[in-house]
């Protein structure tokens, strides 16, 4: 298993929001324009790297992945803000 935080950097609405629904099955959005992610395979990485250049302008747009070290377990989050994605919710 690997970690990874991908950012980006989308000019068109409808990109950005193609690539926030993809990410959104990798793990969850920590800030406006960053997620972190989990890839369980190689495969999984290199399906989400080819979805990703799929679905931005390589002209005009830029997607960062910082992949991280596993052994790296812990974080630091300093703020109480929570994205609405992030707050439990339930449907009735």
């Amino acid at each position: 298993m690997a970690r990874a935080l991908v950012c980006y950097d989308i000019s068109d609405n409808n990109r950005r929001t193609a690539l926030s629904a993809l990410l959104t099955e990798f793990g969850p959005r920590v800030q406006l324009s960053v997620f972190e992610v989990e890839f369980t395979t190689a495969t999984q990485r290199r399906t989400l790297i080819d979805a990703i250049r799929g679905i931005i302008d390589t002209d005009t747009d830029q997607v960062r992945i910082y992949e991280l070290p596993l052994l790296a377990t812990s974080r630091t989050v300093i703020g109480n803000r929570v994205l609405e994605e992030r707050r439990a919710f339930y449907v009735i």
